[in-house]
């Protein structure tokens, strides 16, 4: 499946300038992220109530999960620190984009969050009748996480082409 394929998630934020290149690392695994997402429901969908196949299911969750946590804690601890910075840096002031992106970031941080906890070493079978509530939750999370980051990069570009513009 191709991120283009992805409907429902905003996956179109373009590849940016060589100089920052660790936010085209953070839309590539975005992609792979929300690939992982829809081949989970497909798989949701298709699992029957047999132990093998609750089995492989819980398996396939808890990779989705990891790989939700490595996104996640990335952008936190490394990605959304770092524009932020380069945006007070270049305009030398706080930037009131950052200051609305990072508390809906944050919201999502909980939903996401939640969702890890719920399952990914839980006994599937009390929670299956939800998952794909939860799932759904999770996609509802994910998309406003990703227009939140998508302000915060376009927020960098144009304090940055702002800073680069002749008087």
């Amino acid at each position: 499946m191709k991120a283009t394929e992805l409907k429902g998630f905003n996956t179109a934020l373009q590849q940016v300038d060589a100089q920052y290149s660790w936010i085209n690392d953070m839309i590539r695994a975005r992609q792979d992220l929300v690939t992982r997402y829809m081949q989970l429901l497909q798989h949701v969908s298709a699992a029957t109530s047999d132990s093998k196949s609750a089995k492989k299911l819980l398996l396939e969750i808890t990779e989705f999960c990891e790989h939700m946590i490595d996104y996640v804690s990335h952008g936190h601890f490394d990605l959304y620190p770092k524009i932020i910075e380069l945006m007070e840096n270049a305009s030398g002031r706080s930037l009131s984009i950052a200051q609305r992106a990072m508390p809906r970031i944050e919201e999502t941080t909980d939903i996401l969050m939640n969702f890890n906890d719920t399952y990914i070493e839980g006994d599937l079978e009390p929670e299956r009748g939800k998952l794909k509530d939860d799932l759904g939750s999770v996609a509802e999370a994910l998309e406003l996480r990703f227009r939140n980051e998508d302000r915060l990069i376009i927020g960098l570009r144009l304090v940055h082409s702002i800073m680069e513009t002749p008087c």
